[in-house]
């Protein structure tokens, strides 16, 4: 049936798609705050994401400055990235969604003088991005409570040359407006021509995608009111209906950066 066939395809097309962006490697992890990519050749292997263990200040909004002064501050741990801090131990007790704190990573590079850009999609619920000491970066605003927090949750596409052959990200989250907290979302590092066409790519196949479904809704509800006995149309046109509603509010937020409050 036509009606079957139609999001089936759509389906394999999405997979397909994503399968175009295998690498022949995996990018290295971050270990205790740092992570090398000395080895990872942008130009062969596309971009990296930015995973692994990153250092981590609970209750604490951490400047640049704070880490060029002759004792700088000590993280509270380590926490993976992405993830939620949820859950995380510290002192013996587990966090929970709501409250404050700084990530840091180190990456080291091949070389100096490369023209990068960067993609973080989401943190739960607001952040500023320190790039070598520079603020390239704030969603919403990170506070300490949540008559200082105002939650801003879309992606951020920016680029850079870093003057060595290692940058320094600091990141300041806040989160008192959602369940769980914490850098949830993938962050990816490449080439800034990389990281523009990745982005422009994947905005794309979200529109087909958003196309396709919208107009199976539209004919499947055309179907009901021509043949309202079928009352199976109308059900499935809701659905499709629901799934474009998701797709815009969801991973890219396509609805907060048409209608920005």
């Amino acid at each position: 049936h036509a009606s079957i066939f139609l999001p089936v395809l759509l389906f394999l097309v999405l997979v397909g798609a994503g399968g175009c962006e295998s690498r022949d490697s995996k990018p290295p992890v971050a270990v205790q705050g740092v992570l090398d990519l000395t080895q990872w050749d942008f130009d062969r292997r596309g971009p990296a994401e930015l995973s692994g263990e990153y250092e981590f200040y609970w209750n604490q909004h951490l400047s640049p400055a704070d880490f060029d002064a002759a004792s700088p501050p000590r993280p509270s741990g380590f926490i993976n990235v992405p993830g939620f801090w949820n859950g995380y131990r510290l002192n013996d007790s587990e966090l929970h969604g709501s409250g404050y704190a700084t990530y840091r990573l180190t990456v080291r590079l091949a070389a100096a003088g490369i023209h990068l850009g960067l993609k973080i999609l989401e943190v739960s619920t607001a952040y500023r991005l320190y790039v070598d000491g520079v603020e390239m970066a704030a969603v919403g605003a990170a506070g300490k409570d949540p008559q200082t927090s105002v939650p801003g949750q879309y992606p951020v596409i920016l680029s850079f040359t870093p003057g060595s052959d290692r940058i320094v990200l600091l990141i300041q989250v806040s989160n008192f407006h959602h369940r769980r907290g914490g850098l949830w979302e993938r962050i990816t590092l490449g080439r800034a021509e990389q990281i523009a066409r990745l982005h422009e790519r994947e905005r794309g196949l979200d529109f087909f995608l958003l196309g396709g479904i919208f107009i199976m809704a539209v004919y499947h509800l055309g179907l009901f009111l021509a043949r309202r006995k079928f009352r199976s149309t109308l059900y499935f046109g809701i659905f499709c209906f629901l799934v474009v509603l998701r797709l815009f509010t969801t991973d890219e937020r396509y609805l907060v950066q048409i209608l920005p409050a």
